[in-house]
């Protein structure tokens, strides 16, 4: 069971090698100041590899990272909501890859599949931040650091995504702050998949 807890470690690893091989083969791709999305956006070079390489087997490691936690302990219920969460953090990603953005991510009436995207992609966030929050609490029988270390990610995870609406006005380091933003929140799912593991 224990080498089935590590998806949560792969899913992470998986969407940071994933973006980086997409991103290369996207003409001057700049991860500082680009959003995510604009990877698989409608007409890019990389529209069709991006949900193949990232949004499909990501979200598929997520989804099964919470059934493992359904199945490891179905009379715990931080576990029980978290294996929900993570299930449904691997569904946005994808419905995220089925619905990509438009051509262009700032027109004034988007495209159906575009708010869908958007929509999915703010279930994605909060349902891995609802998790980080919950462990916060210290309501389980891990360490008192890590509910330390949950509050943490999940504060600069709201900074970083305050910094990020800011940046959509200007674009200076929007990419960044996405990343920085999501990217607390994916390392925390990795250190709790090996936390599961060791208690």
């Amino acid at each position: 069971m224990n080498v089935l807890i590590l998806s949560g470690v792969i899913a992470p690893l998986w969407m940071l090698v994933g973006v980086i091989i997409v991103a290369r083969l996207y003409p001057g791709y700049n991860h500082r100041q680009q959003v995510l999305s604009e990877l698989g956006a409608r007409n890019r070079a990389t529209t069709k590899i991006h949900p193949w390489i990232n949004n499909f087997p990501i979200g598929f490691w997520f989804v099964f990272f919470g059934a493992v936690l359904l199945k490891i302990e179905s009379t715990n219920n931080l576990l029980f909501l978290t294996g929900i969460l993570m299930m449904v953090q691997g569904v946005s990603h994808w419905v995220t890859g089925l619905f990509p953005c438009d051509e262009d991510l700032g027109v004034p009436k988007p495209s159906k599949g575009q708010v869908i995207h958007n929509l999915a992609g703010l279930v994605m966030y909060f349902s891995l931040l609802v998790a980080c929050l919950l462990w916060s609490i210290k309501t389980h029988n891990l360490p008192v650091w890590f509910s330390l270390y949950s509050a943490v990610s999940a504060l600069i995870s709201v900074v970083a995504l305050v910094l990020m609406l800011r940046a959509l006005k200007t674009n200076i380091n929007l990419g960044f702050y996405q990343r920085v933003n999501y990217g607390v929140l994916a390392v925390w799912v990795m250190v709790l998949s090996v936390m599961i593991i060791k208690n």
